[in-house]
Protein backbone atom coordinates (compact mmCIF):
# COMPACT_ATOMS: atom_id res chain seq x y z
CA UNK A 1 0.00 0.00 0.00
CA UNK A 2 2.72 2.50 0.94
CA UNK A 3 4.46 1.86 -2.39
CA UNK A 4 1.30 2.88 -4.24
CA UNK A 5 0.84 5.97 -2.07
CA UNK A 6 4.45 6.95 -2.76
CA UNK A 7 3.97 6.32 -6.50
CA UNK A 8 0.83 8.49 -6.44
CA UNK A 9 2.73 11.32 -4.77
CA UNK A 10 5.57 10.93 -7.28
CA UNK A 11 3.19 11.18 -10.25
CA UNK A 12 1.42 14.27 -8.91
CA UNK A 13 4.72 16.02 -8.23
CA UNK A 14 6.03 14.98 -11.66
CA UNK A 15 3.03 16.54 -13.46
CA UNK A 16 2.28 19.34 -10.97
CA UNK A 17 3.60 22.22 -13.07
CA UNK A 18 2.40 21.03 -16.47
CA UNK A 19 -1.17 20.53 -15.21
CA UNK A 20 -1.18 23.19 -12.47
CA UNK A 21 -2.02 20.52 -9.86
CA UNK A 22 -0.37 21.96 -6.75
CA UNK A 23 2.27 24.47 -5.72
CA UNK A 24 3.72 21.93 -3.28
CA UNK A 25 6.95 20.39 -4.55
CA UNK A 26 8.04 18.40 -1.49
CA UNK A 27 6.78 14.81 -1.13
CA UNK A 28 6.53 14.99 2.67
CA UNK A 29 4.57 18.23 2.55
CA UNK A 30 2.26 16.77 -0.13
CA UNK A 31 1.68 13.70 2.03
CA UNK A 32 0.81 15.83 5.09
CA UNK A 33 -1.41 18.25 3.18
CA UNK A 34 -3.27 15.90 0.82
CA UNK A 35 -2.59 12.18 1.24
CA UNK A 36 -3.02 11.75 5.00
CA UNK A 37 -6.18 13.89 5.20
CA UNK A 38 -7.64 11.84 2.34
CA UNK A 39 -6.83 8.55 4.03
CA UNK A 40 -8.38 9.88 7.25
CA UNK A 41 -11.81 9.68 5.58
CA UNK A 42 -11.63 5.89 5.24
CA UNK A 43 -13.23 5.15 8.62
CA UNK A 44 -16.54 6.55 7.40
CA UNK A 45 -16.55 4.64 4.09
CA UNK A 46 -17.65 1.12 3.17
CA UNK A 47 -14.98 -1.45 2.33
CA UNK A 48 -16.48 -2.27 -1.06
CA UNK A 49 -18.83 -0.78 -3.62
CA UNK A 50 -18.51 2.29 -5.82
CA UNK A 51 -16.87 5.51 -4.58
CA UNK A 52 -17.72 8.80 -6.31
CA UNK A 53 -15.13 11.57 -6.03
CA UNK A 54 -16.62 14.86 -7.26
CA UNK A 55 -14.13 17.36 -8.67
CA UNK A 56 -11.25 14.91 -8.43
CA UNK A 57 -8.62 17.32 -9.78
CA UNK A 58 -5.28 15.74 -8.89
CA UNK A 59 -7.04 12.77 -7.31
CA UNK A 60 -7.76 13.83 -3.73
CA UNK A 61 -9.39 12.40 -1.80
CA UNK A 62 -10.36 9.59 -4.20
CA UNK A 63 -7.03 8.10 -5.28
CA UNK A 64 -5.53 7.68 -1.78
CA UNK A 65 -8.83 6.17 -0.61
CA UNK A 66 -8.85 3.68 -3.50
CA UNK A 67 -5.30 2.69 -2.58
CA UNK A 68 -6.13 2.00 1.08
CA UNK A 69 -9.52 0.42 0.24
CA UNK A 70 -8.69 -1.72 -2.81
CA UNK A 71 -12.14 -3.36 -2.94
CA UNK A 72 -13.75 -0.01 -3.79
CA UNK A 73 -14.27 0.89 -7.44
CA UNK A 74 -13.55 4.55 -8.11
CA UNK A 75 -15.79 6.84 -10.11
CA UNK A 76 -13.81 10.05 -10.55
CA UNK A 77 -15.51 13.09 -12.02
CA UNK A 78 -13.38 16.00 -13.22
CA UNK A 79 -14.58 18.63 -15.71
CA UNK A 80 -11.12 19.65 -16.89
CA UNK A 81 -10.11 17.30 -19.71
CA UNK A 82 -6.34 17.40 -19.05
CA UNK A 83 -6.82 16.59 -15.38
CA UNK A 84 -9.29 13.83 -16.25
CA UNK A 85 -6.67 12.34 -18.56
CA UNK A 86 -4.16 12.58 -15.70
CA UNK A 87 -6.60 10.65 -13.48
CA UNK A 88 -6.85 7.94 -16.15
CA UNK A 89 -3.04 7.84 -16.20
CA UNK A 90 -3.00 7.39 -12.40
CA UNK A 91 -5.50 4.55 -12.68
CA UNK A 92 -3.21 2.74 -15.15
CA UNK A 93 0.07 3.43 -13.31
CA UNK A 94 -1.34 2.48 -9.91
CA UNK A 95 -3.45 -0.42 -11.20
CA UNK A 96 -6.66 0.95 -9.67
CA UNK A 97 -10.23 0.05 -10.54
CA UNK A 98 -11.39 3.47 -11.75
CA UNK A 99 -13.64 5.02 -14.32
CA UNK A 100 -13.07 8.67 -15.07
CA UNK A 101 -15.68 11.07 -16.42
CA UNK A 102 -14.54 14.38 -17.91
CA UNK A 103 -17.87 16.10 -17.40
CA UNK A 104 -19.89 18.10 -14.92
CA UNK A 105 -21.33 15.64 -12.38
CA UNK A 106 -24.74 17.29 -12.84
CA UNK A 107 -24.73 16.34 -16.54
CA UNK A 108 -24.12 12.62 -15.97
CA UNK A 109 -26.78 9.90 -15.74
CA UNK A 110 -27.00 8.09 -12.41
CA UNK A 111 -23.66 6.53 -11.52
CA UNK A 112 -25.06 4.12 -8.91
CA UNK A 113 -22.54 4.74 -6.14
CA UNK A 114 -22.33 3.61 -2.53
CA UNK A 115 -20.22 6.49 -1.21
CA UNK A 116 -19.43 10.07 -2.21
CA UNK A 117 -16.42 12.18 -1.31
CA UNK A 118 -15.18 15.59 -2.36
CA UNK A 119 -12.71 18.20 -1.22
CA UNK A 120 -13.13 21.95 -1.59
CA UNK A 121 -15.66 21.78 -4.43
CA UNK A 122 -18.58 23.73 -2.94
CA UNK A 123 -20.60 23.90 0.27
CA UNK A 124 -21.98 20.73 1.88
CA UNK A 125 -25.55 21.33 0.72
CA UNK A 126 -24.33 21.76 -2.85
CA UNK A 127 -22.27 18.57 -2.58
CA UNK A 128 -25.20 16.57 -1.25
CA UNK A 129 -27.38 17.92 -4.07
CA UNK A 130 -24.71 16.76 -6.56
CA UNK A 131 -24.52 13.31 -4.95
CA UNK A 132 -28.27 12.70 -4.75
CA UNK A 133 -28.94 11.58 -8.36
CA UNK A 134 -26.00 9.16 -8.25
CA UNK A 135 -26.41 7.27 -4.97
CA UNK A 136 -27.73 3.80 -4.20
CA UNK A 137 -29.97 3.26 -1.18
CA UNK A 138 -27.90 3.36 2.01
CA UNK A 139 -25.03 5.31 0.44
CA UNK A 140 -22.89 7.64 2.52
CA UNK A 141 -21.39 11.03 1.75
CA UNK A 142 -18.20 12.00 3.60
CA UNK A 143 -16.68 15.48 3.47
CA UNK A 144 -13.89 17.32 5.29
CA UNK A 145 -15.31 20.69 6.32
CA UNK A 146 -14.26 23.62 8.55
CA UNK A 147 -14.57 22.78 12.26
CA UNK A 148 -17.26 25.42 12.79
CA UNK A 149 -19.45 24.01 9.97
CA UNK A 150 -22.74 22.74 11.34
CA UNK A 151 -24.45 19.67 9.94
CA UNK A 152 -26.76 20.70 7.09
CA UNK A 153 -30.25 19.42 6.41
CA UNK A 154 -30.95 18.21 2.88
CA UNK A 155 -34.01 16.16 1.99
CA UNK A 156 -33.18 12.47 1.79
CA UNK A 157 -29.90 12.81 3.70
CA UNK A 158 -29.44 12.28 7.43
CA UNK A 159 -26.42 13.69 9.22
CA UNK A 160 -24.81 10.54 10.53
CA UNK A 161 -21.50 11.36 12.09
CA UNK A 162 -19.19 14.23 12.78
CA UNK A 163 -15.65 13.72 13.91
CA UNK A 164 -12.36 15.45 14.37
CA UNK A 165 -9.37 13.90 12.70
CA UNK A 166 -5.82 14.82 13.65
CA UNK A 167 -4.64 14.48 10.04
CA UNK A 168 -7.03 17.19 8.89
CA UNK A 169 -5.93 20.59 10.20
CA UNK A 170 -8.69 22.98 11.26
CA UNK A 171 -11.32 20.66 9.82
CA UNK A 172 -13.77 18.01 10.85
CA UNK A 173 -15.38 15.18 8.92
CA UNK A 174 -19.11 15.20 8.30
CA UNK A 175 -20.86 12.00 7.24
CA UNK A 176 -24.36 11.74 5.80
CA UNK A 177 -26.48 8.68 5.05
CA UNK A 178 -28.85 8.54 2.08
CA UNK A 179 -32.32 7.51 3.19
CA UNK A 180 -34.10 8.97 0.12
Amino acid sequence: MQDKLDAYTHEVLRFRKALNLTSISDANAFDRRFVQPSIALQDWLPNQGRLLDIGSGMGVPGIPLLIVKPDLQGVLVERRKKRAEFLRHLGRVLDLDVEVHDADVNALPSLGVDACVARAVTNVKGLLDMCTPHVNQGAVAVFPVPREQETVHVEGWRGKDVGDVDAIEAQQVQCYAWEG
